[in-house]
């Protein structure tokens, strides 16, 4: 089947297998070309237009992109730190390392107001400040929970409707 409805399909399944809010980001800022500001995936290009791939990614990278910003610092810092995990790169290190090249601002969605973008910068900022100077912290190792939205109410599932 080809169309919109096959496309988020596919895209939910995606998201769900990437994990949590901040992980979903990093995997939706990864599919936008940098130079054009385009979303391309060739797979889903086999079920949906280039443009209906770009406009619902679109879409669901602003969706994301507010949960990740709706997150608490320490939620924050501990889907950080299982990003790093997934990696397999030292915390401190890779910590510091953002800190300084700030790789994060690419994740920030086309046409975010200035404020926006302060607001998520500083709480990626201050949550890996978080990671580099307190890493034995306990309240960090207890593990991410993300609340359970309620059926009816999934931010991720809205734009399936």
């Amino acid at each position: 089947m080809r169309g919109p409805d096959s496309l988020k399909r596919h895209i939910a399944r995606s998201l769900n297998a990437a994990g949590g809010h901040f992980a979903r980001l990093v995997f939706i800022g990864s599919l936008r070309d940098a130079y054009t500001g385009h979303y391309l995936h060739e797979g889903w290009g086999q079920v949906a237009t280039a443009e209906e791939v770009h406009s619902t990614l679109c879409g669901v990278h602003q969706e994301i992109f507010a949960a990740v910003l709706g997150l608490p610092l320490l939620e924050l810092a501990k889907e950080l730190r299982l990003h790093f995990e997934s990696l397999g790169q030292s915390e401190p290190e890779t910590a510091q390392l953002w800190l300084e090249t700030e790789p994060f601002r690419d994740l920030i969605p086309q046409g975010s107001a200035n404020s926006i973008r302060e607001l998520f910068i500083s709480q990626i900022r201050t949550s890996l400040e978080v990671l580099r100077r307190v890493p034995d912290w306990a309240v960090l190792s207890e593990p991410a929970a993300l609340p359970l939205p309620l059926p009816d109410q999934s931010p991720l599932l809205q734009w399936l409707n």
